[in-house]
């Protein structure tokens, strides 16, 4: 399944996404813990933000000036009735302009395995280049290697495996900070990029 089967499978399943992810809460301790970690008003970009709920509102909770993006016009629309103040573009992550800019932080919940795996080395490379020296990136992806389905929309789902993607941050100038598990045993990297940073508790 290419990038662009991916988007068109999120629109298509956009209203059952937003129901199941609506009545989870699964990551949002992570996420809390890990904004908390950052400077008050540091920006911060949010790749496949979705319908916003729970990780965009732990976000701005945390003091956070947040941007995001989301391929799904459904799930923008939604996103957008909700956090107003928030700028958000409809856009693909290999594609998006927001990456033109700098931001202090990165982070990408349910997203990298979607991406085929050059997308996924791709997009690495790019949060790189969007980050500040210090920079955060946190993203969700298993620690095993392996493929499976979405169960949400059947999209193909590709997991590189915790020595590929340690590999690759450190190839783009990211040292692993911790991996964290959440509440639904989701794994999560974090990661700084070019100086020190200290974990989250």
């Amino acid at each position: 399944m290419t990038g662009r089967d991916a988007i068109q499978a999120y629109e298509q399943h956009a209203k059952k996404f937003l129901d199941a992810r609506d009545a989870s809460q699964t990551g949002a301790d992570v996420v809390k813990r890990w904004a908390r970690s950052l400077h008050s008003g540091a920006s911060v970009l949010e790749l496949a933000c979705g319908g916003g709920f729970p990780i965009t509102s732990a976000l701005i909770s945390a003091g956070l000036d947040v941007h995001a993006i989301d391929s799904s016009p459904t799930l923008l629309e939604t996103f957008q009735a909700r956090f107003p103040e928030v700028p958000v573009r409809c856009e693909s992550v290999q594609a998006s302009t927001f990456f033109d800019r700098n931001f202090d932080a990165v982070i990408a919940v349910g997203l990298m395995f979607l991406l085929s795996e050059p997308d996924q080395i791709d997009l690495m490379g790019r949060v790189a280049n969007a980050l500040r020296p210090g920079g955060r990136f946190l993203f969700s992806a298993p620690v095993q290697a392996g493929t499976w389905s979405d169960m949400t929309t059947g999209v193909d789902s590709v997991s590189l495996g915790a020595d590929v993607y340690e590999r690759t941050l450190a190839e783009a100038g990211f040292r692993v900070i911790q991996r964290i598990v959440d509440q639904g045993d989701n794994n999560y990297y974090d990661s700084v990029f070019d100086t020190p940073a200290v974990p989250i508790d």
